[in-house]
């Protein structure tokens, strides 16, 4: 995003305030300084040499870059984009983010260190032009999953947006260049992952043809008409699903028609299903204890769903989820659909 552009999307900011009340952020600090709005007006000042960089870039790292604020922008502002290019500019990291998420996903490989010696094939198991975006904690699992078996699996790098937000601009083009070379040769892009897609959609690059081909694998549940297995231990249970702060409504909607469609379990809607839940990639590590405020928030709300199984469509969130089921002593299965879908259901 240029910087013109940047300016240009600022000044169409109409102050209504509608991003205060749909931030997990102002929800939680009361403070306007880290809201959409307090952040535009305070960017502003800075153009007009009323403030320093100073003055602005700690509340900008406070953003959760959740993408709420823009999806309930009656004026159409790409705050996100606007918030992530100018901490880039104020905060540019000093050590190579690649690194750091190397370092992040360790964890996560030791959690499943059962899988290490069964990495994903470097080959395709099918030969498809339509392309298989595996994120990097999917792969950090050393998980062949079930779309790998459908969808051919092209390597893509990361999309990209951990590098943005750090301020890793090198990496973040980096990503952005390699992935942009994949989609133009498919016919369609599949993800498993709310964030990655959201990620991706957002290359300035890309024209709208070449977004159209980005598909949610909801895209192709749509239809299915899928059943428990006879063995599974979901059977006539209650299932809710936390729809991540990054998708799309439409995607959303295609899920719970799909969970709805399942012969053997009880889809139940939760209210506020899009509350955040709080991990936000590496923002638990930068703010731990606004991050576990949220978390806390969307446990009660779990909790007070009374549900046998929680689902959600992002790795992120589902370790999010995990942590606040534990330290709110409400000990339910959260699973990705990805997974439910493989592992539960008869395909």
């Amino acid at each position: 995003m240029q910087e013109d552009e940047i300016l240009k999307n600022m000044n169409k900011c109409s102050r209504c305030a509608l991003c205060l009340q749909n931030c997990p952020i102002y929800q939680i600090k009361k403070d306007e300084n880290n809201t959409a709005r307090g952040l535009i007006c305070k960017l502003l000042g800075y153009e007009k040499k009323n403030l320093t960089k100073k003055e602005i870039a700690k509340d900008l790292k406070i953003c959760l870059n959740c993408s709420k604020c823009k999806e309930n922008c009656p004026s159409k502002v790409n705050t996100t984009m606007i918030f992530a290019y100018k901490n880039a500019k104020f905060s540019p990291s000093k050590i190579s983010q690649r690194i750091f998420l190397i370092v992040k996903l360790l964890p996560i490989k030791i959690l499943y260190f059962l899988n290490i010696f069964k990495r994903t094939s470097k080959k395709n198991l099918i030969k498809s032009n339509v392309l298989y975006f595996k994120g990097c904690v999917v792969k950090a699992q050393h998980k062949t999953t079930y779309l790998d078996k459908i969808f051919s699996n092209a390597n893509f790098l990361c999309c990209g947006i951990p590098y943005l937000i750090a301020g890793d601009i090198k990496n973040y083009k980096k990503a952005k260049k390699r992935n942009i070379e994949l989609i133009k040769t498919a016919s369609k892009v599949v993800f498993d992952c709310a964030s990655c897609k959201k990620a991706v959609s957002e290359y300035e690059e890309l024209n709208e043809a070449e977004k159209k081909k980005l598909a949610f694998f909801s895209d192709f549940l749509v239809d299915k008409k899928l059943k428990l297995k006879k063995n599974s231990k979901y059977v006539n249970k209650t299932v809710i699903f936390h729809k991540p702060c990054h998708m799309d409504k439409s995607d959303y909607k295609k899920i719970e028609m799909f969970l709805s469609s399942i012969k053997g379990i009880s889809y139940k809607k939760q209210e506020n299903s899009d509350l955040c839940c709080g991990f936000g990639g590496s923002y638990f590590v930068y703010h731990p204890l606004i991050a576990l405020k949220i978390v806390l928030k969307k446990a009660a709300s779990i909790k007070s769903a009374k549900a046998d199984l929680i689902l959600t469509a992002c790795p992120s969130c589902t370790i999010g989820l995990r942590f606040g089921q534990i330290i709110s002593f409400n000990f339910k299965k959260t699973l990705e659909l990805r997974d439910f879908i493989e592992n539960e259901l008869v395909i």
